[in-house]
């Protein structure tokens, strides 16, 4: 589904609705040399891992520090994870409503970092070691997920910055009834606490962002402190989605992957030891297949989800351009028209955050195929 025309993401020429909000946190502006700074693109990701990621570099030169630095993806990944499963449960014990995009970011480091240490299980426990270029690919899937789950986390903080204000416009105009005689203080009192709630989740997720930030840009070799700015996440190909032969995908990743293909190769002598390498190649082969059916029937959903978003957004687009009408017309007060554009930013997150849902959904579907990422070890 094509995004309505007119719209585009934040990093655009400034045909949004509304101002960016976003930048704010993506690449702390800082007047005129903001024009000059450095961007980290989705779609460069892999030269700048071969350029700047220290490891990745030294095993280029030099295959010996291979399991440390896989070692040191899964612990960003863990360490990332047990911190989005901590605010999910925070979230969810105060009412958040972000507790479900704590919990989805969760799951998706999750997967990420079970194929990382599948991979890394492989490594300690196989004589032969990884192409390099299956180490770059590894290293890709980490910084994917990590930028992924940065820009979800972005935009949302730029809805939950609207909605701060608009909550703050109730609670203003909440004392102001109450000084007049039209409010109670129980009103006063729920608007305050509305405010205070949403203040608090809005802080979690910018530190949740600059978290995830930090880590990608350690990770590709840049400063914390260089105001490298986050590009943003391609739009889901849904014509290649759409393309996918799932037989043909489902007979390559069981070849390409590495636990098939060492039991493959596993020495057998004699009756027994035949059948029982036979048994451990079933196996295998079964979990494989289960492991990339698994991965595509995510796709599948993820895609039903962001067919919805997109559905909900068009709507309220058309809700939000009735609403600025409305305003220039004098026909709307300030406190109802935030409320509106806080409303409209919601959904516009939800919106961009499926979509990049889709797209982590359809990079694993591939990593899959390819035999670089094997769900399950954790």
């Amino acid at each position: 589904m094509e995004r309505p025309a007119g719209e585009r993401r934040p990093e655009g020429s400034g045909s949004n609705p509304v101002p960016d909000l976003r930048r704010c946190i993506s690449c702390g502006e800082q007047g005129e040399e903001s024009q000059t700074l450095q961007s980290i693109e989705y779609d460069n990701l892999r030269e700048l891992l071969k350029a700047g990621n220290l490891s990745l570099k030294k095993e280029y030169e030099d295959n010996e520090d291979n399991i440390a630095a896989y070692q040191e993806m899964w612990d960003i990944m863990k360490r990332e994870q047990g911190n989005l499963e901590d605010k999910a449960e925070e979230a969810l014990e105060s009412g958040d409503e972000n507790s479900s995009l704590y919990s989805s970011n969760a799951i998706s480091l999750k997967n990420s970092a079970s194929r990382i240490y599948k991979q890394l299980e492989n490594m300690t426990s196989a004589k032969s070691l990884r192409s390099l270029e299956k180490s770059a690919d590894s290293s890709l899937l980490t910084a994917q997920t990590l930028m992924n789950s940065y820009q979800q986390m972005a935009w949302n903080v730029e809805a939950g910055q609207k909605n701060v204000e608009a909550l703050t416009a109730v609670y203003s105009e909440a004392l102001r009834k109450q000084a007049a005689g039209t409010a109670t203080a129980a009103d006063v009192a729920a608007a305050k606490s509305r405010l205070d709630r949403e203040s608090n989740s809005l802080e979690s997720l910018r530190e949740q962002a600059a978290s995830l930030k930090r880590q990608l840009l350690t990770m590709v070799g840049l400063s914390v402190d260089s105001g490298v700015a986050i590009g943003s996440i391609p739009e889901p190909d849904l014509a290649a989605i759409d393309s996918i032969d799932f037989e043909a995908d489902r007979v390559k990743a069981v070849n390409n992957s590495s636990a098939v293909i060492n039991t493959r190769h596993t020495q057998a002598s004699g009756t027994g030891a035949w059948n029982r390498r036979a048994k451990a190649v079933d196996e295998a082969e079964g979990t494989a297949e289960a492991s990339i059916a698994a991965a595509y029937q995510d796709l599948a959903a993820r895609r039903a989800e962001y067919e919805a978003a997109c559905w909900a957004y068009e709507s309220a687009l058309m809700t939000y351009q009735s609403l600025q009408r409305r305003q220039q017309a004098g026909l709307l007060s300030n406190t109802d028209y935030l409320q509106g554009e806080a409303d409209y930013l919601e959904s516009r997150a939800s919106r961009e955050t499926a979509s990049m849902n889709l797209v982590q959904a359809y990079e694993s579907y591939c990593w899959e195929v390819k035999g670089v990422s094997i769900k399950g070890g954790l």
